[in-house]
């Protein structure tokens, strides 16, 4: 609800997105900033504690020594958050696959221009084209399970790297 009331019809914003033709709510755009709204946490979630527990001691280090902050993401932070980044990039692309209440909210079921997934699946079943529903529900638990794998192997080469020490 807050992208509608911050960019809808109602919106102090509005007219000026309406001059400059740009559309958010009922658009892509809506889509896409529900979904990192409601999924972006999980990556938050997991990197977080990662990050507490390594310090900031390497990053202090590489600064006093002249390293540029870019230097200093990609040679330090990134080796030492690579797995925990990766687990919740894999978690937050597995909440985007199934998200279904933001992006309803925000994307006006436009068949072609604003229909995800699950969007589709529930117009299907409320068409009483149930073959077709069940079909599209099948394509999102494949991805599922492939995400599921995928997470399975990050999180056992991450507790093996830990055990190796890297």
């Amino acid at each position: 609800m807050l992208f509608v009331i911050l960019f809808g019809r109602m919106s102090p914003l509005y007219p000026f997105l309406r001059a400059e033709h740009i559309a958010i709510i009922f658009a892509v755009p809506g889509i896409i900033l529900a979904t990192v709204f409601v999924t972006f946490p999980f990556i938050t979630r997991e990197l977080v504690p990662v990050m507490e527990a390594h310090g900031r001691s390497e990053e202090e280090a590489a600064a006093t020594m002249g390293a540029s902050g870019w230097t200093i993401f990609r040679r330090v932070t990134l080796p030492n958050i690579k797995w925990a980044l990766l687990y919740g990039v894999i978690l937050c692309t597995a909440r985007a696959l199934g998200e279904f209440g933001a992006v309803s909210v925000v994307s006006g079921h436009i068949r072609g221009k604003t229909n995800t997934l699950p969007l589709h699946i529930e117009i299907l079943y409320n068409e009483y084209n149930f073959t077709a529903a069940f079909a599209v529900a099948s394509i999102l638990v494949i991805l599922a399970v492939i995400i599921l794998i995928l997470r399975n192997l990050v999180e056992w080469r991450a507790k093996r790297g830990l055990r190796n020490g890297n």
